[in-house]
């Protein structure tokens, strides 16, 4: 057989191989070399002899700190002897000991992130605030956003007559409009029981106050739909809430998930008070809360929000097993005069990072 072949051979068993096929993987790759380069011939073609077959074995945990799947593309190198000779510098000193640098970044660029610097910077966004006409908390208001947001949903994934799960349902106003408009048998679920779920709740319409990440109240397997409007930043294990949403879809099932990114420019949740972007970025919880003391309010801080980026929710999709069916963002073009000024802590993160407010994501589980 010629070299050609026996290493379209070696790579049609590697494929077959079990996971990890990390030492397999080396072997392979040394064997086809041998047989490329002819180091070595191929060995006699003999008869396949008869396999007895085997339990099937799990493959071996990675151990801690260790990669789950490491690059088998690389190319064979011959490693150093470690008795080899290798050449070290004499007579340096002074290490570590910068002489000039053309940037200044972090703690020694000279900017204090205080309250005057937070008052001057809204000050000067009062009349080009990042959210220039807050959403409305009121019952006729929250109404009609559940309108906008159900008809949405539908549009893009279907929901008439399916049993459905709002995941972070808040007030209600969804699930209900689920029920009365589109006949679903329809469920929502918070860590927080809200006071119209007594007053929404009916035939299909069906509240739960659980935190899915530590135990769900629902059966595997017996939703159609997962909806979830701007709650999973808040989540604080967002990859046990992700894994109990997979366990609770059907098979073909879809979940439609739109979050708030850590690092976009409204992220901190404190528009209506702080009208410039990034707040959360440049200033801590202490300096905001004390701000807001200053100013008369309760002292609260940004809003809690997990850091999470959109790699590590597609990262936490493909490890789950769920299909990305559609994923979409909503963008806020960076403000480059307001970003050269604070590089020094906005240039700590990827620029496509800091514009992307809101990601939508819809998963599907594999039929």
């Amino acid at each position: 057989m010629t070299p050609e072949g026996w290493r379209g051979r070696v790579l049609r068993g590697l494929r077959t191989l079990p996971e990890p096929r990390d030492e397999a993987a080396i072997r392979a790759a040394l064997a086809v070399r041998d047989l490329v380069t002819g180091r070595r011939p191929p060995p006699p073609v003999r008869p396949a002899k008869p396999v007895k077959p085997v339990e099937p074995v799990a493959p071996p945990k990675p151990l801690p700190g260790a990669m789950i799947r490491r690059p088998t593309g690389l190319p064979a190198v011959t490693s150093l002897p470690e008795e080899a000779e290798w050449a070290m510098p004499q007579g340096i000193s002074g290490s570590g000991r910068p002489v000039r640098s053309l940037y200044q970044t972090g703690a020694g660029a000279g900017q204090k992130y205080d309250i005057d610097l937070l008052e001057q910077l809204n000050a000067e966004y009062r009349d080009r605030r990042i959210v220039p006409n807050p959403p409305s908390y009121s019952d006729t208001a929250l109404a009609e956003a559940a309108r906008r947001r159900v008809r949405w949903v539908n549009d893009m994934v279907g929901l008439a007559g399916l049993r459905t799960l709002e995941i972070g349902c808040g007030n209600g106003f969804e699930v209900w409009s689920l029920a009365h408009n589109l006949g679903c048998d329809a469920h929502g679920v918070d860590v927080t029981q809200y006071r119209p779920w007594d007053q929404l709740a009916g035939e299909r319409v069906h509240f739960e106050c659980a935190d899915l990440a530590e135990g769900s109240p629902y059966e595997p397997n017996s939703f159609d739909r997962v909806l979830s409007f701007t709650v999973w930043e808040h989540v604080t294990h967002p990859y046990a809430m992700l894994k109990a949403t997979y366990d609770l879809l059907r098979p073909g099932g879809l979940a439609w998930i739109r979050a708030n990114l850590h690092a976009g420019p409204q992220a901190s949740h404190r528009y209506r008070d702080i009208w410039f972007p990034w707040p959360h970025l440049l200033f801590t919880d202490q300096v905001v809360r004390e701000w807001d003391v200053a100013n008369g309010r309760e002292p609260i801080g940004h809003a809690w929000v997990n850091r999470l980026s959109w790699l590590h929710y597609e990262y936490y999709a493909d490890l789950l097993g769920f299909e990305v069916a559609h994923r979409a963002f909503t963008e806020t073009p960076i403000d480059e005069d307001f970003y050269s000024r604070f590089e020094d802590v906005l240039g700590r993160y990827p620029r496509t990072d800091l514009r992307r407010d809101y990601l939508l994501m819809v998963l599907r589980k594999p039929a």
